[in-house]
């Protein structure tokens, strides 16, 4: 048996024995979807505590929205923290290097896309607002601010995360720091943000900050703003509720089925296909290296929508709050990403596909060809057809989609910001809604402080995977 047999079944081996992470993360996801927190935790802490070096940092992701869910802010933030930093280390590596190839991408360290890793930073930026830690969730969303920067630049629009964008102008408007907020509200309009509701905003920051020019611009904007306050006292100090509301759950990556059932990628392979055989394997046929791609899978996944329900009805005090305002649907983000960049996957991976199959094929070649030569009968034909569809197979079994993908995200990130009269209020939630998980609503009684803002998180989806 040659060499190169020898590696391409170490290969096979390696990846058939090698478990799937969606297999994996399936109990955790399970009972996470089922509002069973504490199992989920229960489930989700050996996996991240004991994953192999290539998952980890998915895993630190998966545990980070977990932990915050349950409510444990502290255990949350530290796996955070250290998921940030490990995605700052993918970065740097990322940028010194070519991107791996998608065939062993399964065995590759988890990268992520930059949306993806700098959702890390604005999970941790919510933890330190929700425990009070304003200053502190300013300097990590300056430092995910840097990212956005990068992203401005190298990706397209539709991938920057505009609630990290809000969440930054309504802290640093609440730590006097209004320049910055009409900086990242001048963001939100370049990378469309509705205008209505980035008018409301402005004027906000404007009466907050005393500018009269803006005030009088989007004074139009003033009753919308003032809409909970308006029934109350005039001489009543008022404050705010910031509503941060996550809903539904995000699209996963599955498979697109077998590799040469996708027109762009079949007519790319079979000229690469030839042009390794020039390389390769001279005396071979185009026809007989496709043969073997029977049962190969599209390495290249795509983005397949779950539960984008919006939140259920949410009541201040028995009044019904407005729907919160969706600033980023990861699912259209996720989706859009993959298909915009699916020809250039292709291109990238193409050629490396054809390679492998063809020196498998010469491999079997050989080795079919000794098996003739020495068994001159029936059995002789058999035993080199055998070993030209084993070959085939086991590199086939080796070009795999890699669906590894942040399960536990939402689908959609909105917000809602109410002023209020200072007091207390119940968060409570509209009937019929048995069908909806809700994390972050365990206190139901909100405290509004004159002058200052309340920030409440809330998850929300339908029941059940």
């Amino acid at each position: 048996m040659t060499k190169r047999t020898i590696a391409l079944l170490v290969i096979c081996f390696n990846l058939c024995c090698s478990g799937s992470y969606v297999k994996k993360i399936h109990a955790t996801e399970e009972a996470f979807f089922a509002g069973d927190i504490d199992t989920a935790v229960s489930s989700i802490t050996p996996l991240a505590q004991d994953s192999s070096a290539h998952n980890r940092l998915l895993f630190y992701m998966e545990a980070g929205i977990i932990y915050r869910s349950k409510g444990d802010l502290k255990t949350s933030s530290e796996i955070l923290t250290r998921a940030a930093e490990m995605a700052d280390e993918i970065k740097t590596s990322i940028m010194g290097s070519a991107a791996a190839f998608l065939l062993s991408d399964r065995e590759s360290t988890f990268q992520g896309e930059n949306f993806e890793r700098a959702l890390i930073r604005y999970y941790l930026a919510v933890n330190q607002v929700l425990t009070g830690n304003l200053v502190e969730a300013k300097r990590t969303l300056r430092k995910l601010d840097a990212d956005l920067k990068d992203m401005k630049y190298d990706d397209a629009a539709y991938k920057q995360i505009l609630i990290a964008r809000y969440l930054d102008a309504l802290i640093s408007e609440e730590i006097g720091e209004y320049n910055d907020a009409r900086v990242q509200y001048k963001n939100l309009e370049n990378f469309g943000a509705d205008g209505d509701w980035l008018a409301r905003e402005r004027y906000a920051l404007a009466a907050r900050s005393g500018d009269g020019a803006d005030m009088a611009k989007y004074a139009a904007a003033k009753p919308a703003v003032m809409q909970f306050a308006a029934n109350a006292n005039p001489k009543a100090k008022v404050g705010e509720l910031v509503l941060i509301v996550e809903t539904g759950k995000a699209a996963v990556k599955v498979s697109r089925g077998d590799l040469m059932d996708e027109q762009e990628f079949a007519l790319a392979l079979r000229v690469a296909i030839d042009v390794a055989i020039l390389s390769h394997g001279k005396g071979l046929s185009t026809a007989a290296v496709i043969a073997m791609l029977g049962g190969a899978e599209n390495p290249v996944p795509k983005f397949a929508a779950r539960d984008e329900l919006g939140a259920p009805l949410l009541y201040l005090d028995g009044e019904t709050v407005p729907a919160p305002t969706v600033l980023t649907n990861f699912d259209t983000m996720a989706e859009k990403n993959f298909n915009d960049n699916y020809s250039a996957y292709v291109k990238k991976n193409v050629a490396s596909i054809a390679t492998k199959f063809v020196i498998a094929a010469v491999a079997a070649d050989a080795v079919a060809s000794s098996i003739r030569k020495n068994n001159d009968n029936i059995v002789g034909l058999l035993g080199g057809l055998a070993v030209g569809v084993g070959a085939g197979g086991a590199v086939a079994a080796t070009v795999k989609a890699d669906l590894r993908s942040w399960h536990t995200l939402p689908a959609q990130f909105a917000a809602l910001r109410i002023f209020l009269p200072e007091g207390k209020y119940q968060l409570a939630l509209g009937k019929n809604t048995t069908d909806f998980v809700v994390y972050g609503n365990e206190n139901s009684t909100i405290t509004v402080a004159p002058g200052k803002k309340t920030f409440v998180a809330l998850r929300t989806f339908k029941r059940g995977l």
